[in-house]
């Protein structure tokens, strides 16, 4: 007996029953997760094309290359599909706006930099993500939407607090916090509607660029 679980004869190993069954099932969990993978894409690719209404199960199955019912199997509809799609972009878009901050040291003006130009450079990069995300958000039920949006509101307080030890330090001079915040969020959510990665402007320049629209949205003046 080998130690890798096969028998050794004159002429070659042969695999014993156990070390099979668990190579099948190494490439069955494989395959599963490439599956359920291409099917997130794809229903990212439907309902960015055709918006969450246009979009069904068959057609998401069409651009998976895939039955539907192969889709069912993995999803019970698309409402799951589109929760776990914005659940995951949001996710991964609150975790490089605080990755980044890590780096920005303790001044609030270069945090409020910082937050903005990780957020719209995510924007930027991850432009179906987004522009699904802030259109079709509104079709899930109350139950699905609260799954989605909590690390969406959790990142609007993360610039909330920042913006608010900016006036508190006497940095920023803007008469409304939280109505900064929501128009410099939304200047960055419109970044999918124009950006082109082939355009005169790469994501990092509009990125970088947004960062300064931010810090004089909020009254700031380098001393």
């Amino acid at each position: 007996m080998e130690r890798n679980g096969s028998v050794k004869t004159d002429f070659l190993l042969v695999p014993t029953r156990a070390s099979t069954l668990h190579l099948m099932n190494t490439r069955s969990g494989t395959a599963l997760v490439g599956v359920r993978d291409r099917i997130l894409d794809a229903a990212l690719d439907e309902f960015f094309a055709a918006g969450f209404h246009g979009a069904t199960m068959r057609t998401i199955a069409n651009r998976a290359g895939c039955s539907a019912a192969n889709v069912y199997n993995h999803f019970e509809n698309k409402s799951e599909l589109l929760v776990e799609i914005l659940r995951a972009a949001s996710d991964e878009q609150f975790t490089a706006t605080r990755t980044a901050l890590r780096k920005a040291g303790p001044d609030p003006a270069e945090q409020w930099r910082t937050a903005v130009v990780a957020h719209a450079l995510f924007t930027a990069r991850n432009p179906r993500e987004c522009l699904v995300a802030n259109t079709e958000l509104r079709y899930l039920g109350e139950v699905d939407r609260k799954r989605v949006v909590g690390s969406r509101d959790a990142q609007e307080q993360l610039f909330v607090d920042i913006a608010e030890k900016g006036v508190e330090l006497g940095i920023f001079e803007v008469p409304h916090v939280h109505q900064a915040v929501t128009a410099v969020l939304t200047m960055c959510a419109g970044i999918p509607l124009w950006f082109r990665p082939d355009g005169p402007l790469s994501a990092t320049e509009v990125a970088g660029d947004y960062g300064r629209y931010a810090l004089n949205l909020l009254g700031y003046r380098p001393s």
